[in-house]
């Protein structure tokens, strides 16, 4: 891994479960995925704690590859 990795969040939710969804449809379309918060415990209320984070020079193409999959998530991706 670089050391000077830049991270983009592309997508959030209040569900570790979710953000593997959108993980796996990232990864199969070539994207490093990392998750920011999977194991933070999630209260009601708290908006979208679990992060979805590609390298920032993909950010861009990563939002608008699940904008175009939104169908195979099951729900709107919400950003930060």
């Amino acid at each position: 891994m670089k050391d000077n990795l830049k991270l983009e969040t592309v997508a959030s939710t209040n569900f570790p479960a979710l953000a593997e969804v959108y993980r796996s449809i990232l990864e199969d379309a070539g994207f490093q995925v990392f998750i920011a918060n999977e194991y933070a415990p999630t209260y009601v209320g708290l908006a979208n704690s679990v992060l979805v984070q590609v390298e920032a020079s993909q950010a861009e193409a990563a939002k608008k590859f699940l904008e175009e999959n939104a169908d195979a998530i099951g729900e709107p991706v919400t950003e930060e």
